[in-house]
């Protein structure tokens, strides 16, 4: 039973690194290089910033990854606007919201030859864009940007590290951006604690380590819901529909630096310019160790390892008594339901940066996602590549970026009233009027587009007492993470050549499952980490993991070494 179990644990920790063995395949026929991409001037495209952008209808097809709470994308208000405004008919190849299945998605598309015309949120980092930019599978932007950019034109003025941030190679965009300049994500690597049972055992928020294991034992042992069962969780996971939620996050960083916040780089920092992988340091087996004595007294879920985010709730939201004791997560959201009806969502407490057995106290913090590379990249099979990227632009308007981030004016937002007060205490601009949850809803996006929220933007948000989770969200950050956050040690954007992605590609998912499924062996005692590691170390460079740091090595030598 327990075998079963770790196999299943194993399965569902393994998620596949973005490409590229179905994008060895030769581009589609007739398909042009990268230099000769379509020329940007089209008879049938209106000049930048005039509506419609076409004179007659237009089809654009698009191949585009669910968020939570969007899957159909034909009958969704957003979608519907965009067409009224541009002329434009799209039609949509959804790809699921699972990091795993998405990506099997996109790779069949582009070794499939039927490309569409553009492809939104999946995202594609700069390494892939730079072996998709080599096949001629995508387009470069620049010469479009020049004629067509308009509301884009406005973003790059605003922020002038964007291109260098965005460019492969040869020094051209080959996607447009999306900048949400997300405080808050900056530190997703949150961890929320049940506060009626730590008032019902007079116990304090953990601080350390050591503080929490005590906690957990408590809330273990110790009967806090007051049913006369032993039923409580001290700690799940979950590792599917979540954010930041794996049981290898939050708590991992007061034994090793474990930046989880971008993907492409995920368990890498840089200390003193030289790239590092978390899971090869002494400090994440030291981490292991101790979250395998919690797991071995019972402190950790079993299920923790296969949750998914509905799953997780069902234990946070069990209607009977409460259940979930501690919780790693971006936001409570994400295994409560927001605003509802039980109202535990006002009863979780967010835990700062615990302090470790050598005294590390730290939280990564991405000093980069306010630039999220690869949003909408435009293909090679594009027979309008002008009219994809009028669609693109109109998208970073005001009025575009609340209705793909939020819905409908005068529906789920609003201009706000003069006086009102923004999320940090400045001017704002528009109140959001429904509260936010995941659920299924045809009136936005939910953020799939490119979109221009910049710091100023999110900030506008009018504070609303009923509804407060942005000025929380703001302030839990810069008061209980930003103090212990790392930004010097996040590895910026890096551009690789064609061979350096190629080789990334192949190298990256061996390496990934050897190490979620060390991980999950470790801590659940299916392998002792005491004996083990030195073979797992081993197995790492049989892996060739020093080779897939030279490559990252001799990218950012190549960009920011002095």
């Amino acid at each position: 039973m327990i075998r079963n179990r770790l196999s299943k644990m194993l399965a569902l920790l393994v998620i596949t690194s973005v490409l590229l063995g179905a994008c060895a395949a030769a581009a589609p026929a007739g398909a042009p290089a990268a230099s000769d991409a379509p020329a940007a001037a089209t008879t049938s495209v209106t000049p930048k910033g005039t509506f419609p952008v076409v004179e007659e209808t237009t089809p654009i097809s698009v191949l585009i990854r669910a968020t939570n709470g969007t899957s159909d994308f034909e009958v969704n208000d957003y979608t519907q606007w965009l067409e009224e405004q541009t002329g434009l008919d799209l039609t949509f190849d959804v790809a699921p919201n699972n990091t795993e299945e998405a990506q099997q998605k996109l790779n069949l598309v582009l070794a499939g030859g039927q490309l569409p015309d553009v492809i939104i949120n999946m995202p594609i980092s700069l390494a892939d864009q730079q072996t998709l930019a080599d096949q001629g599978l995508i387009i470069p932007l620049d010469d479009l940007i020049a004629e067509y950019g308009d509301e884009f034109a406005q973003v790059m003025t605003d922020m002038p590290q964007l291109k260098d941030a965005n460019s492969l190679a040869d020094g051209k965009m080959y996607s447009m951006p999306e900048i949400n300049d997300c405080y808050h994500c900056s530190f997703a690597q949150k961890a929320w604690i049940y506060q009626p049972w730590l008032d019902a055992l007079g116990l304090e928020v953990p601080t350390t380590t050591d503080e929490l294991y005590t906690v957990l034992k408590a809330f273990k042992e110790q009967d806090p819901n007051g049913n006369g069962i032993a039923d409580e969780v001290p700690w799940s996971a979950s590792v599917a529909g979540d954010w930041q939620g794996r049981i290898d996050r939050f708590v991992m960083n007061a034994f090793v630096l474990n930046p989880t916040l971008n993907t492409a780089t995920e368990h890498l920092y840089v200390e003193d310019g030289k790239i590092k992988a978390a899971y090869a340091e002494e400090g994440w087996k030291e981490g292991v160790k101790f979250l395998n004595k919690l797991y071995t007294e019972g402190l950790i879920d079993p299920e923790a390892f296969t949750n998914d985010s509905t799953q997780l709730k069902g234990i946070a939201e069990n209607p009977d008594t409460p259940l979930l004791g501690f919780v790693q997560e971006g936001w409570p959201g994400m295994f409560l339901d927001w605003g509802g009806a039980s109202g535990r969502w006002e009863e979780y407490v967010p835990i700062p940066p615990l302090v470790g057995p050598t005294g590390l106290q730290q939280t990564p913090e991405n000093a980069y996602q306010a630039i999220g590379t690869g949003k909408f990249v435009i293909t090679s099979a594009a027979a309008n590549p002008a009219a994809a990227f009028r669609l693109a632009d109109l998208m970073y308007s005001y009025e575009a970026t609340l209705r793909n981030a939020i819905g409908r004016p005068g529906e789920e937002w609003a201009p706000s009233e003069a006086g009102a007060e923004g999320i940090d205490g400045g001017p704002a601009k528009y109140k959001v009027l429904k509260t936010y949850t995941e659920g299924e809803q045809a009136v936005s996006w939910n953020q799939a587009a490119p979109n221009y929220r910049s710091s100023e933007f999110r900030l506008a948000q009018e504070y609303n007492p009923a509804d407060p989770l942005e000025r929380l969200l703001y302030n839990w950050s810069k008061d209980l993470y930003s103090p212990y956050g790392k930004p010097d040690m996040f590895i910026p954007p890096l551009v690789f050549t064609s061979e350096q992605s190629q080789r990334l590609g192949e190298l990256n998912t061996a390496l990934k499952t050897q190490v979620d499924q060390s991980y999950a062996a470790f801590v659940t005692g299916q392998a002792d980490i005491e004996s083990g590691w030195e073979s797992y170390l081993t197995e790492l460079q049989n892996l060739s993991l020093q080779d897939f740091l030279d490559i990252y090595q001799s990218a950012y030598d190549a960009k920011y070494a002095n």
